[in-house]
């Protein structure tokens, strides 16, 4: 069953429609959750660009394969396990400091 059931209509004229329109492409979201998170106070911020997304995967990537040559060096004992997990946390926390920024939307904080 349906969540939201209550519509509701809005008149706009030409300028109105098309600043909408261009804010919710901005955003990367439907025009439902557009309203619903102004509704809700949250500060919307635009889509990144396809750049951003490849930069994160790279970032990822980096993380998964440090966590790998990690493991293998505390395996066989090799190198100080401490120094790569601290590298390994440093890019994990760079990753979701890019989400935060780029992408996660959060309420508004009054003043």
């Amino acid at each position: 069953m349906r969540n939201r059931n209550i519509k509701i209509n809005i008149f706009l004229n030409e300028e109105e429609n098309k600043t909408l329109n261009e804010k919710v492409k901005k955003s990367g979201l439907n025009k439902s959750e557009f309203f619903r998170k102004i509704i809700l106070d949250y500060q919307l911020k635009e889509k990144p660009d396809e750049k951003f997304y490849e930069v994160l995967s790279q970032l990822r990537g980096m993380a998964t394969n440090l966590n790998q040559i990690a493991r293998a060096c505390n395996r066989y004992g090799y190198v100080n396990n401490d120094k790569y997990i601290s590298l390994a946390h440093k890019i994990e926390d760079l990753v979701l400091s890019l989400q935060e920024v780029y992408v996660v939307s959060k309420k508004k904080v009054d003043v």
